[in-house]
């Protein structure tokens, strides 16, 4: 293993390693009822950790992290919680050619990637391509300045795609966006929480490599609003900029504005949520 800091929260963040930690534990009781299970996973943990996150390191450099975070979510946000089925399984790699997949196949090639570098290693056979989906976004957090974020393994991957017209649409409402998200199992808070996700990429939210709460600070800027900015209509999504005047969302983001901490905590908490939305267990 490197000698190197693991990825995770830096060492002049307002965040310390103790709180960036997720439990699982605390969110089993979070989950969708048909999640409600006696075991969720086992914990990733001791040398099959180590060489997943060795894995990672040596194949997925920095500038991979948007894709990678990007995949995990449209990997899991497929579940619905009135039909019981899409979720966090890798159906993602059946599903390149939709429309809203573009550009996904990079973040995929990393995790075929990780899965052959971990052949002979402890992790061989252990962890599905559903678990490095999922891992890759927690990489994907941490190398960038976020939060460390514990999630379990045990995925079981499927072999076929998830139904189309899944993923929430860029031009949605901020009602149709909470009611999309609910569909799935998740709050308002979550949703606000999770699209603090755009932070990272090239959507003019700030360093495309570092994971911080400048997304929720623009924001309320509304920088797309500023006649003088020939760049505005470059920054965020459609979906974006319906948040801040949404009575329900607007609390949230400004509480993400005033602390980086709270969203590091709440972001992980609803992330560690998304990737068992759907999951079936090994």
């Amino acid at each position: 293993m490197s000698q190197e800091p693991s990825p995770g929260v830096k060492a002049d963040s307002t965040v310390t390693r103790r709180q960036a930690h997720i439990s699982v534990l605390a969110l089993v009781a979070s989950t969708t009822a048909g999640q409600a299970q006696a075991q969720i996973g086992r914990p990733l943990e001791g040398p099959v950790k180590d060489a997943v996150l060795k894995a990672f390191k040596q194949t997925a450099e920095k500038s991979k992290a948007p894709v990678l975070l990007r995949l995990a979510f449209h990997d899991a946000a497929t579940h619905r919680v009135s039909q019981g089925d899409g979720g966090a399984n890798a159906s993602i790699q059946f599903e390149f050619e939709r429309p809203e997949n573009t550009g996904l196949k990079r973040g995929w090639r990393v995790i075929e990637k990780v899965m052959e570098r971990l052949k002979g290693t402890p992790a061989e056979g252990v962890v599905s391509y559903a678990d490095l989906i999922a891992l890759g976004g927690t990489y994907a957090v941490a190398v960038t300045g976020g939060p460390v974020i514990d999630i379990p393994i045990g995925r079981r991957d499927t072999a076929v795609p998830d139904p189309t017209g899944r993923l929430p649409e860029e031009t949605l409402s901020a009602e149709a966006l909470r009611l999309h998200f609910a569909a799935m199992g998740m709050s308002p808070q979550e949703l606000v929480a999770l699209s603090g996700a755009h932070t990272l990429g090239s959507k003019g939210y700030g360093d495309p490599v570092t994971f911080d709460n400048v997304y929720y600070t623009a924001l309320l800027k509304k920088p797309w609003d500023d006649p003088s900015n020939n760049m505005a209509s470059m920054i965020g999504l459609p979906s974006d900029h319906v948040l801040p005047d949404d009575p329900e969302c607007r609390p949230v983001i400004e509480a993400y504005a005033a602390s980086q901490q709270k969203f590091f905590q709440d972001f992980g908490t609803a992330y560690a949520k998304l990737t068992m939305l759907g999951a079936q267990w090994m």
